[in-house]
């Protein structure tokens, strides 16, 4: 067997998402020797064999930062490949803790706004997380059929701290700025699809391709968008065409199975983080979910949960 033959090395991390009262982002730079080195990141480490990941995470944080971590819960999951190495980093945003953190081993520590987290210099597998931390943790698809007032109703009683909303089909229409208007008065996140100069003229949050739009999208294109560019993603094909354009988001669907397409076969858990694998995007997954999934969800590889009748407001 040659050297490029051989497996790669494979550990797990736990990493913690650590916000002050000010929602700062506490950050550490990793050690110029070690894997990555220079690089700053998640704080965290490596996960003892058998270790539960809240014990490991605990553990890590006391020895780096001198924290007293009390309370956890799953953030994001990243499966990675990097040239020397297979790593599955655990996110875990951290909800109780005690101590200022300082570094423990000599590594510099900063509190950052979240502003100004993406201009870090972070790992690959660090990436998708530093995005993810300013986006919602719900996707909402407007449902068809709801004329404007009922979609502006909606709008009102969305949550703009955990969800964000994709003017699916009102995106070409004429009430497309009053609903947009709504959103950006509400401070709510929203989405429009397929057209940038759209996007751009609403001051849209975030641009979404349909799987046609994004075969036929350019990268040069693409890159005058301020925005996030997510993509509708069903398969690898897809999958890798929005790596290959730099898009950072991806809604990947089905999951289960839905009753506005009974002929898909649903990708289901094991497949959908099958399919997500060493793939650094911001993933949410979509198709007959509902906001309960979200933890489910962040431990097969997602983010976030998208969808449309479970999560609008007022329908059954």
């Amino acid at each position: 067997m040659s050297a490029s033959d051989e497996p790669l090395p494979e550990i797990t991390v736990v990493a913690g998402i650590i916000r002050d009262g000010e929602g700062r982002l506490c950050l550490s730079r990793r050690p110029e020797h070690k894997h990555q080195g220079g690089l700053w990141e998640f704080p965290g480490g490596k996960v003892e064999p058998g270790e539960a990941l809240d014990v490991a995470l605990a553990r890590e944080l006391h020895e780096e930062l001198g924290l007293d971590v009390t309370g956890c819960e799953p953030f994001m999951t990243v499966r990675h490949r990097y040239p020397d190495l297979k790593v599955t980093l655990h996110f875990r945003e951290v909800s109780r803790y005690g101590g200022e953190p300082h570094g423990r081993e000599g590594q510099p520590v900063e509190w950052v706004p979240l502003a100004d987290v993406t201009e870090r210099a972070f790992p690959a597998a660090n990436r998708p997380v530093a995005l993810a931390l300013r986006l919602p943790q719900e996707w909402v698809v407007v449902p068809e059929g709801l004329d404007e007032q009922a979609v502006i109703t909606g709008l009102e009683r969305l949550d703009p701290q955990r969800q964000g909303v994709y003017l699916r089909n009102w995106s070409q229409g004429p009430s497309l700025s009053r609903l947009a208007a709504v959103c950006r008065e509400r401070g709510l996140r929203f989405w429009i699809r397929d057209d940038m100069a759209l996007a751009v003229r609403e001051e849209a949050s975030g641009l979404h391709l349909s799987r046609r739009a994004l075969m036929a999208a350019s990268a040069a294109e693409l890159g005058g968008f301020a925005g996030v560019v997510s993509a509708a993603c069903h398969d690898s094909r897809a999958l890798e065409r929005a790596l290959a354009l730099d898009i950072p988001m991806a809604v990947v669907s089905p999951v289960a199975a839905t009753a506005t397409h009974p002929d898909v076969v649903p990708l289901g858990w094991d497949g959908f983080a099958a399919l997500t694998e060493v793939r650094p995007l911001v993933f949410y997954a979509l198709g007959g979910l509902s906001p309960d999934d979200l933890t489910t969800a962040r431990e097969h590889g997602a983010y976030g949960v998208a969808g449309i009748r479970a999560f609008w407001p007022g329908v059954d």
